[in-house]
C-alpha cells in the first residue's frame, strides 16, 4: 500500500539526487501493500448529497389508471406477468410505461389533532430493532389472511416492508401506508404491526435528520408521526406493554413537533413505568430530547435539562479523567454522550455563561464549571476550557487536579504554551503530592516545545517512581525529535526496544514509536532514514496511519513538491484512509506559500465536500494564503467570517490576529496603525507572543522609528522571561533590528545587533547573512563588492554552513545569500560575475528558481546578449509552469482551478517584462507577440509592469496607437477602478471563500504581490499616511481590526500601481511631437540596441506626413484619456523643473 508513497519520494528527488541514493528508496516500503489501482470512478472518495426516492419523485405526475384494463385489474388485486415479485412496478401495456406501486396509491392530506392524553421530547437512535421490545413486537407480526392474493394486497406489501432487513426508507414507507389506508385491507391491519410500523418510521426520521434536519424536516415527520399515536391510542391497552411503547413514539414526536414540556413529562413518565432491565430505552429517549432541544433551541437550553435530569443522567457520563487512565485502550464516547458534549461545545463562551450564574448554588456552579470543563477538553477547545478554568478559579470552584492537567495538555495540543507553561505552574505549586499524572503531563508540556533538560527529569521522576510506561517512553523521544536530535531518538528507539520482536507485548515498540523516529527523520529533511524507518515499520508488520501519513505529507509540503503531496494524498485514499482537516490544513499552507489563493480556496471547498469540519488552524491557513498573495479583500473576509462566528472553535485568536498584523505590515500600512492594533489587542485581554511583538517591531523598522523599534523589543524581553516558555529571543526579531539600521545607513548600531546576536549564542540566518551582503551590495564600489565576496566565502567555508543553512530549506536559503551579489553584478552589468556566483550556488547544493533565473535574464538583458536570453527563457517558463500546476491535487473534481480561466498567476510576471524589453531592444517584435498570447492561454495573468513594458514594445515596433490603445483600454481604467474607494464591506459572510463571489478571471490584471522588501513597504507607509488622513482612524470603542486594512487595499493600488509609467508617458509625449513633425514612427531593426526609431523616411515627405497626420488624427479621437494624461504630465514635469532652477534674484 506505501509502494507508490516510496516511489513518489524516490521521484521528487531524482533530478537533485546521485543515483545510489535514489535507488536507497526503491525498497523503501515494498512489504505494505500492494500498487494503487484506479479502477474506480474519479469521484469515488467524494462525498455526494444521498438520493432519495420516494414521494417526492412519485407524485410528478398521476396516472388515469382507468384508461388501461391491464391496471384496473391489476388495481383490483388480479396478478400480472409484468408486475416484480416484491410490486416495485407495474408495466402497463396500453401506456408503453412503467409505474410504481406508490403511483396507484391515492393520497389524502393528514392532520394532526393533539390527542388529550399524549405527552411531550428525543436523539440520534440507532435502528429500533436493536431494541429489546421491538424485537419483541417483531415476533409476534401478524400475517394477512388468507383470502387475500399474497401477490397483490396492499396490506402484504405493507408488511413486507416491515419484515424487510435493508434500510428503512421513509418516503417508501409513508406511501406503503397510506396505500393501505386508502384501501380496503386497512381492516385488517393489527395494533401491533402499526406499533411496529410507527417505531420504524420514528427512528429512520431520527437517523435522517442527522444531515438535514431542519426544523421543517422535523415538522413534516412529527406530524405524520403524530397522526399514527392518534390511531394507535384508540387501538391499544392502557398501561400495558405495548403502551409503554407507544409512550416513547409520543416522547420523540412531541420533541419532532418543539413541544419539548410535553417530550420531557412524558419521559417522567415512562421513567416511572420502566423497570431497571428497560433502563437503556429511557437513554435513548433521552438523547433524542437533548438533539432536537438544541435544534429547537441553544445549548444553554440542553445544559438546564441536563442539570435538571442529572439524578437519571450524570451516571452514564464518563468523565475525561476516568477515560486518560486507560492509557492503551481507545475509548469512545457512549451515543447519549457524544449527543451531550457535542451539543454543549456549541455554546459560544462557556465562561461567561458560568460567570452569568454566580446566584446559583456552589454544588450547581460546581456541576456547570466540571462538566462544560471535560466537554471543551475532549472537544479540542484549549482557549475556551483555559477561560473557563481561569473562571472556575475566580469563584473559586474546586476542579479536581486531572482535569486541570488535561486543560494543560489541550493547551499543549493547541500550541499554547505560554498559557499551559503557566497553568502548569501554579498546578505544581499547589499540589502537595507528585502523582503520576501530574509528571507525564509535565513531560508531555517539556517534550513538545523540545525542552529536553526538564523532559529528562521529569522522566527520572517516573522511573525513580516506577511508573514509567509505554507511553512515557514516547514523550521522552518526542522530546529529542522536536530539538532536532535525531541521533538520540534512534538510540532512544534502540535502547528501550532492544528486540524488536519480543513477544511480551510492552517489550515491543508500537506504531507511535516508529511515528516518532519517522518525524525526526522528516523534520531535518533526512529522507535516506526516513526511507530506512518506513520499511522497518513495514517489517516489523505495523501499517502506515493518518500520522505516518501526515508527517510524510508535511515533510513534501516544506519543499513545496505538489506532485509528491498529491501523490501521498492519492495513496492515502487507496488505502481507504481520508485526509483529515490536518492535512488540509498543510496542503493550504504549501499553496500559501506559492502565493495561490484560488487553489487554496478551491482545497478548502474540496475538504468541506468531504465531511471535513474546518477549525480555526484551518481557517486561518486560508487567511494567510491572501496576505502572501496580497489578495487583501480576501484577508479581511476571512477575517470577518472568523470574527462574527458563533462556533467556539471558529473564535478569534492570537494566530488570526497575527496574520491580520501581517498583512497590516506587507501592505505597508503606517505605523501608527499597527500599533495602535497592538495595544487595542492588550486591553483586550489578549496576551502577546513573541510573533506579535515581532511584527510590530518591524512595522516600526520600515517607517524608520528605530528608537520605538528599540523600546518595543525591550518590552519583548520582558515579557518573554513571563511566559515560562522555551522561548528565547531568535535570531528572527534582532535580524530585523539590524537591517532597519542598515537600511538607514547606520552600520555601527546594525554590528551591535550582530554582535549582541553572537553574544547571546544565537545562530544568525540566511536573511541575517543577506540583509549584510545587500548593504555592501548597495554602496556600489569594487572595494564593498570585494568585502562581500570575501564574507560570502567565509560563511560558506567548511562546517560554518551547516549550522546556519536548514536542510529542509537548503535551496531557498543558499539563493538568499547569493541573490544580493548577483543582483549587484547584475546592476554593474557584469553578466559573467552573474553566471560565476550563479554556478556557485548550484554547486554548493542550491537549485535554479524563478528569482535567480530572472536576475541572470536580466543581466544578459542590460548586456544586450539576445543569444543566451534565449537559450534561458525555456528553463524560465517550464519552471514557472511547474511551479503553478495544481492540478495533481484536484484530480477527479469537476471544479479545477488549475483550469487557466480560473487560475491566478502571477508568477511569470517579472521574467515577462524583463524578456519583453530584451526582444524588442532587440526587434524581435513577433516573438513578443507570440509568447504574450501563449501566457495568457496558459492561464498566467499580467500586471502593471508588464501592461508597461508592451507599450513600450508596441512603439519600438511601430504600433504606436496600438501602445496608445494599451494606456487607454488597460492601465487608465485599473487605475480609475482602484481609485473607487470606500467599495461595500460584508461584516457578516456567511462563507470565508472570496472567489466565488468573485471568481478569478484570466483577463483580469494580476494582484500585486505583498511588499516583501522593507524599502517598498517604508515608501508606502510614508504615501499611506499623507493619503489616508483620518480614514484608517479606528474607534476607540470598535472591535473592528479589519477596518483599516479594508480602506488600506482600496487606495494602495492606486499609489503607484497601476498607471502609465513616467517612462511611458515621456514615450508617448514624444511619440505626439514626432507625429506632430510629420514623421511616422518605424520598427526598431533586427539586432539594433537602439530603444525606438523616429528617424524620418528621406524618399517621400508628402507621403510620409500625410501618414503621420493621420494616425495622429487617430491617436486624438480614440484615445483622449490618454492624450489628456500625457498634457497633465508635461505639465507636471514643467512645474516640476521650473522649482529646482535656481533663483534669479526675484
Amino acid at each position: 500500500m506505501i509502494e507508490p508513497l516510496a516511489a513518489a519520494v524516490v521521484n521528487s528527488f531524482m533530478l537533485r539526487t546521485p543515483a545510489g541514493r535514489a535507488a536507497a528508496f526503491r525498497p523503501s516500503l515494498e512489504h505494505m501493500g500492494r500498487p494503487i489501482r484506479r479502477p474506480l470512478l474519479r469521484d469515488f472518495f467524494t462525498p455526494t448529497a444521498r438520493q432519495w426516492k420516494g414521494k417526492e419523485r412519485a407524485v410528478e405526475q398521476d396516472v388515469d389508471y382507468d384508461q388501461c384494463a391491464e391496471c384496473a385489474e391489476w388495481l383490483l388485486g388480479a396478478t400480472h406477468e409484468s408486475c416484480c415479485v416484491m410490486k416495485h412496478s407495474v408495466w402497463c401495456p396500453r401506456r408503453n410505461c412503467m409505474f410504481k406501486i406508490n403511483d396507484a396509491a391515492s393520497r389524502r392530506s393528514q392532520t394532526f389533532n393533539r390527542p388529550s392524553n399524549v405527552r411531550r421530547y428525543s436523539s440520534s437512535l440507532p435502528s429500533c430493532s436493536n431494541s429489546p421490545r421491538f424485537n419483541h413486537i417483531s415476533t409476534t407480526l401478524s400475517s394477512a389472511p388468507e383470502t387475500l392474493d399474497v401477490m397483490t394486497s396492499p396490506l402484504n406489501h405493507f408488511l413486507s416492508l416491515l419484515q424487510n432487513n435493508d434500510p428503512f426508507n421513509l418516503d417508501d414507507g409513508w406511501n406503503a401506508y397510506q396505500m393501505l389506508v386508502n384501501s380496503d385491507d386497512h381492516q385488517h391491519l393489527k395494533p401491533l404491526d402499526l406499533l411496529n410500523f410507527a417505531q420504524k418510521l420514528s427512528a429512520a426520521a431520527e437517523a435522517g435528520g442527522g444531515d438535514n434536519g431542519s426544523v421543517s424536516y422535523f415538522q413534516k415527520w412529527g406530524t405524520r408521526l403524530a397522526a399514527l399515536n392518534e390511531r394507535l391510542e384508540s387501538m391499544i391497552e392502557k398501561h400495558s406493554s405495548e403502551d409503554i411503547t407507544r409512550l416513547k413514539l409520543v416522547a420523540r414526536v412531541s420533541a419532532f413537533l418543539g413541544d419539548l414540556e410535553l417530550a420531557i413529562i412524558t419521559a417522567h413518565e415512562l421513567s416511572d413505568l420502566l423497570g431497571d432491565g428497560r433502563r437503556e430505552e429511557l437513554l435513548e429517549i433521552y438523547e433524542t430530547l437533548i438533539r432536537l432541544m438544541a435544534l429547537h433551541q441553544d445549548g444553554e437550553h440542553v445544559l438546564d435539562f441536563i442539570l435538571a435530569e442529572w439524578a437519571n443522567i450524570s451516571v452514564h457520563i464518563l468523565p475525561l479523567s476516568i477515560r486518560l487512565r486507560q492509557w492503551d485502550t481507545e475509548l469512545k464516547l457512549s451515543s447519549l454522550q457524544d449527543a451531550i458534549y457535542s451539543t454543549l461545545a456549541n455554546i459560544p463562551d462557556a465562561a461567561y455563561l458560568l460567570a452569568k450564574r454566580r446566584h446559583l448554588s456552589l454544588e450547581g456552579r460546581q456541576r456547570i464549571g466540571v462538566l462544560l470543563l471535560d466537554v471543551l477538553c475532549w472537544e479540542a477547545l484549549a482557549d475556551d476550557a483555559y477561560a473557563l478554568l481561569k473562571e472556575l478559579q475566580a469563584q473559586q470552584i474546586s476542579v479536581q487536579v486531572d482535569l486541570q492537567l488535561q486543560v494543560v495538555r489541550s493547551l499543549v495540543r493547541a500550541d499554547s504554551f505560554i498559557r499551559a507553561n503557566e497553568l502548569y505552574r501554579i498546578i505544581s505549586e499547589s499540589t502537595h503530592s507528585r502523582h503520576k499524572f501530574l509528571i507525564s503531563t509535565g513531560m508531555f508540556l517539556a517534550a513538545h516545545q523540545g525542552d529536553i533538560d526538564r523532559a529528562e527529569e521529569y522522566y527520572s521522576q517516573l522511573s525513580t517512581a516506577r511508573w514509567i510506561t509505554s507511553q512515557d517512553r514516547a514523550t521522552l523521544m518526542h522530546a529529542y525529535a522536536v530539538a532536532g536530535q535525531v541521533g538520540k531518538v534512534v538510540e532512544l528507539f534502540h535502547q528501550f526496544f532492544p528486540d524488536q520482536n519480543a513477544s511480551r507485548l510492552e517489550a515491543k515498540p508500537s506504531i507511535k514509536h516508529y511515528t516518532i523516529v519517522v518525524y525526526a527523520h522528516a523534520e531535518r529533511a533526512d529522507y535516506d532514514g526516513l526511507n530506512f524507518w518506513l520499511q522497518a515499520m513495514s517489517k516489523a508488520g505495523l501499517v502506515p496511519d493518518i500520522y505516518v501519513y501526515s508527517i510524510i505529507l508535511k515533510s513534501f509540503a516544506t519543499r513545496g513538491e505538489v506532485e509528491s503531496v498529491s501523490a501521498v494524498m492519492d495513496q492515502m485514499r487507496a488505502a481507504k484512509i481520508m485526509p483529515t482537516r490536518v492535512l488540509y490544513t498543510t496542503v493550504i499552507s504549501l499553496l500559501a506559500h506559492r502565493r495561490d489563493p484560488v487553489s487554496a480556496e478551491a482545497i478548502y471547498k474540496r475538504a468541506l465536500r468531504e465531511g471535513i469540519t474546518p477549525d480555526r488552524k484551518m481557517i486561518t491557513s486560508l487567511m494567510n494564503a491572501h496576505v502572501e498573495a496580497g489578495s487583501w479583500a480576501g484577508v479581511v473576509r476571512v477575517f470577518d467570517y472568523l470574527k462574527s462566528s458563533r462556533i467556539p472553535r471558529l473564535r478569534l485568536s492570537i494566530e488570526v490576529y497575527n496574520t491580520l498584523l501581517k498583512a497590516y505590515v506587507l501592505i505597508g500600512a503606517p505605523f501608527h496603525v499597527v500599533s495602535t492594533i497592538f495595544r487595542k489587542l492588550e486591553a483586550m485581554g489578549v496576551q502577546p507572543n513573541g510573533r506579535m511583538y515581532t511584527l510590530v517591531i518591524q512595522s516600526a523598522c520600515d517607517a524608520g522609528y528605530m528608537n520605538i523599534a528599540n523600546k518595543i523589543f525591550a518590552e519583548m524581553q520582558a515579557a518573554a522571561q513571563d511566559w515560562q516558555t522555551t522561548y528565547r529571543v531568535d535570531a528572527f526579531v534582532l535580524t530585523i533590528i539590524m537591517a532597519g539600521h542598515l537600511r538607514l545607513g547606520d552600520k555601527r548600531s546594525a554590528k551591535a545587533i550582530y554582535d549582541n546576536m553572537c553574544e547571546r549564542g544565537i545562530q544568525p540566518t540566511s536573511a541575517t547573512f543577506h540583509h549584510i551582503l545587500r548593504a555592501y551590495g548597495n554602496e556600489k564600489s569594487e572595494e564593498s563588492l570585494q568585502i562581500a565576496e570575501d564574507f560570502l566565502k567565509t560563511i560558506m567555508a567548511g562546517e560554518s554552513s551547516a549550522s546556519w543553512i536548514p536542510p529542509q530549506t537548503r535551496a531557498a536559503a543558499l539563493e538568499h545569500v547569493y541573490g544580493p551579489l548577483m543582483l549587484a553584478y547584475t546592476k554593474a552589468d557584469k553578466p559573467e560575475e552573474v553566471e560565476r556566483l550563479f554556478q556557485s550556488m548550484l554547486d554548493a547544493g542550491g537549485e535554479p528558481s524563478l528569482g535567480s533565473l530572472s536576475v541572470l535574464l536580466d543581466a544578459y538583458r542590460r548586456s544586450g546578449d539576445i543569444e543566451a536570453i534565449h537559450g534561458l527563457w525555456p528553463q524560465i517558463w517550464q519552471l514557472a509552469l511547474r511551479f503553478s500546476k495544481t492540478d495533481s491535487l484536484f484530480e477527479g473534481e469537476g471544479d479545477n482551478p488549475s483550469d487557466p480561466t480560473k487560475r491566478q498567476g502571477n508568477l511569470l510576471c517579472v521574467p515577462l517584462s524583463i524578456y519583453i524589453d530584451a526582444l524588442s531592444a532587440a526587434g524581435e517584435h513577433f516573438a513578443i507577440a507570440e509568447m504574450w498570447g501563449k501566457a495568457r492561454s496558459y492561464g498566467f495573468s499580467f500586471d502593471s509592469h508588464n501592461w508597461n513594458h508592451l507599450a513600450v514594445a508596441l512603439v519600438r515596433a511601430g504600433e504606436p496607437e496600438r501602445a496608445f490603445e494599451i494606456v487607454e483600454r488597460v492601465l487608465l481604467p485599473y487605475q480609475r477602478q482602484s481609485e473607487n474607494m470606500l467599495r461595500d464591506r460584508d461584516l457578516s459572510p456567511n462563507s470565508p471563500l472570496t472567489f466565488d463571489v468573485s471568481p478569478p478571471d484570466v483577463s483580469k490584471p494580476a494582484s500585486q504581490s505583498p511588499m516583501h522588501r522593507s524599502e517598498r513597504r517604508a515608501y508606502q507607509s510614508k504615501m499611506a499616511t499623507k493619503r489616508s488622513g483620518d480614514m484608517l482612524a479606528i474607534d476607540p470603542t470598535s472591535d473592528d481590526f479589519a477596518h483599516p486594512l479594508h480602506i488600506l487595499h482600496q487606495i494602495s493600488p492606486s499609489w503607484d500601481v497601476w498607471r502609465p509609467h513616467r517612462a511611458v508617458l515621456d514615450l508617448l509625449s514624444g511619440v505626439l511631437r514626432h507625429l506632430g513633425s510629420g514623421i511616422p514612427v518605424q520598427p526598431v531593426g533586427e539586432r539594433s540596441s537602439a530603444p525606438q526609431a523616429l528617424e524620418p523616411n528621406s524618399d517621400d515627405d508628402f507621403t510620409r506626413g500625410y501618414l503621420a497626420g493621420e494616425i495622429l488624427d487617430r491617436i486624438y479621437l480614440n484615445y483622449p484619456d490618454t492624450v489628456q494624461t500625457i498634457r497633465l504630465y508635461e505639465r507636471w514635469v514643467v512645474r516640476k523643473s521650473s522649482l529646482k532652477r535656481e533663483d534669479d534674484g526675484w
